[in-house]
């Protein structure tokens, strides 16, 4: 996965941040898209490269 700037949303808090990552794993599971499990996110070199784990909690 790489970066892709053509959101118009600012993300300046953590409270945004736990929203707009909700708003993804929620769209993604609308969509038919697993995200659990390891995902990569690459910068290409314009900042930090990460990894992020998605893991269902038990109920």
């Amino acid at each position: 996965m790489t970066t892709d700037d053509t959101s118009d949303d600012e993300i300046s808090s953590t409270e945004e941040f736990e929203v707009a990552l909700g708003r993804v794993l929620h769209d993604a599971l609308e969509s038919g898209v697993d995200p659990r499990g390891t995902w990569e996110y690459r910068t290409g070199g314009t900042g930090s490269d990460m990894e992020v784990m998605v893991v269902e909690l038990a109920d």
